[in-house]
């Protein structure tokens, strides 16, 4: 799978390959990992830095209907949707390794303070690659870290 990480900007009526866009990625690296067990919580830290642009859009407003609205809409809403995440945030995702991990949370984690925190389980011992996204909703920053699961574990089940 390839993607594609290009932006083009429009500068005074002309197209711009984006040197002069303001926007710079947000830049991410990953906290010291403790030991890893099976099935044990493993506290996965990004930090992450930002020029704080773009900057976040704002939530829609919700709309009460006043007295005397007469308006019936029927609409359907895909509730399995994820919600989008709105300013910075990190994901993270599995690459490889010999059995699926589990993180918690599961989606865009907000960064708050410079920090986005989450937790993996690991079902098997072996060596995992995980990847860690930062993005601020236009650019984004990839990084990667190998985990080594030993047998024993510390969790409670």
């Amino acid at each position: 799978m390839e993607e594609i990480t290009e932006r083009i900007v429009m500068t005074r009526g002309n197209l711009n390959p984006g040197e002069d866009d303001p926007n710079k990625p947000p830049a991410i690296t990953i906290a010291p990992i403790a030991a890893a067990a099976i099935e044990a919580p493993l506290a996965l830290t990004a930090l992450v830095t930002d020029d704080g642009l773009p900057k976040p859009r704002p939530a829609a407003p919700v709309r009460t209907p006043a007295a005397g609205d007469a308006t019936t809409i029927q609409a359907q809403a895909n509730s399995s949707a994820p919600v989008r995440p709105r300013g910075l945030n990190v994901t993270w995702m599995q690459l490889r390794g010999p059995a699926r991990v589990r993180f918690d949370p599961a989606g865009a984690i907000p960064v708050a303070n410079g920090r986005a925190e989450a937790s993996a389980r690991f079902a098997e011992r072996g060596t995992y690659v995980l990847r860690a996204t930062a993005n601020d909703g236009a650019l984004a920053t990839r990084t990667e870290v190998t985990i080594t699961v030993g047998a024993g574990s510390t969790a409670q089940r």
